[in-house]
């Protein structure tokens, strides 16, 4: 299947999930608020807020698949799929400020517990929230690493995260049954937050590796050699180099072969690498400069 295919399929199925991401939690969103503020509880508009921010962030998906998709072009001779690990840096730099929020928001229930009673409509709209969100965040793993696309798998551990946040709403309304506050739900919120901060730190990372064109993984270095050495007159491989641009590699590659060969001869081995290297669709090359040297005695 062509490269260009494959590309507009993850397009498509990136979409798809991110309609059916909006949908759900606008749903939650809509349901959290109507009883969140009927009712009077902080805890439950709060999560109908991270929702909301599901919402948002599901939007901004959509809009960056239809910025990066673009051919390259003169302003942009390598295309623009660093736009995605743009916004990947975006959702973790949300998902931290979230988890900072979250923090205060624990810290602040310890050190001054409010008194709450227990109500069984907001049980239920949280448990409803709860199972939806977790049923996000597996659907959305499914095609991150279907596409392997961080925005993607980004944007399910912001589900996950909303989910957490749901579990840290209802032991605060079941606990406020036996204790009288809402202490357990801050304690409970406290904990999820920090985890909510590991995640966005490795979200982070990922995105500023894509950014800053870090080298391939000790994997696909091996896979990209092994390829590469098994095409017919390659002698050796000087050198090869790789960097990351958004999700896809590039690849520098310094061939051996016979020093007595044509230049034509020689050429057509080279594009025989290029080939297969850049039909490789497991490794996801975007573009490989193949480079022949005449073969050295001491390889």
């Amino acid at each position: 299947m062509e490269k260009s295919k494959i590309a507009s399929r993850s397009a498509r199925l990136i979409i798809k999930v991110s309609i059916v991401n909006i949908t759900v939690n606008l749903i939650l969103t809509i349901l959290k608020m109507i009883f969140g503020f009927f009712y009077g509880n902080l805890s439950v508009i709060s999560d109908a807020l991270h929702s909301a921010s599901d919402l948002a962030t599901s939007f901004l998906i959509i809009i960056i698949v239809f910025i990066s998709s673009p051919k390259a072009d003169k302003k942009h001779n390598y295309g623009h799929e660093k736009i995605e690990s743009l916004a990947t840096l975006f959702i973790a730099c949300f998902l931290a400020s979230l988890g900072a929020f979250l923090i205060w928001q624990g810290v602040s229930g310890i050190i001054s517990p409010v008194y709450a009673e227990i109500n069984f409509y907001l049980i239920g709209v949280t448990v409803l929230s709860l199972v939806f969100k977790e049923g996000l965040f597996w659907f959305g793993i499914h095609y991150a690493k279907k596409l392997d696309s961080e925005i993607l798998k980004a944007d399910a551990w912001h589900s996950r995260s909303d989910s957490l946040s749901s579990v840290a709403v209802l032991i605060g309304l079941i606990a406020t049954h036996f204790i009288g506050n809402n202490i357990a739900e801050s304690i409970v919120v406290l904990i999820i937050s920090l985890f909510i901060l590991k995640v966005a730190f490795g979200i982070f990372r990922t995105a500023v590796n894509q950014l800053t064109d870090k080298a391939v993984n000790d994997d696909i270095y091996n896979k990209i050699k092994e390829i590469s050495s098994q095409v017919i007159g390659v002698k050796a491989i000087d050198n090869l180099r790789t960097r990351m641009f958004g999700s896809s590699i590039y690849v520098d590659i310094e061939i051996a072969v016979d020093g007595s060969l044509t230049v034509n001869e020689s050429h057509a081995i080279a594009e025989h690498v290029h080939d297969k290297l850049e039909s490789s669709v497991d490794l996801r090359i975007k573009h490989c400069t193949v480079h022949v040297n005449p073969i050295n005695e001491n390889n």
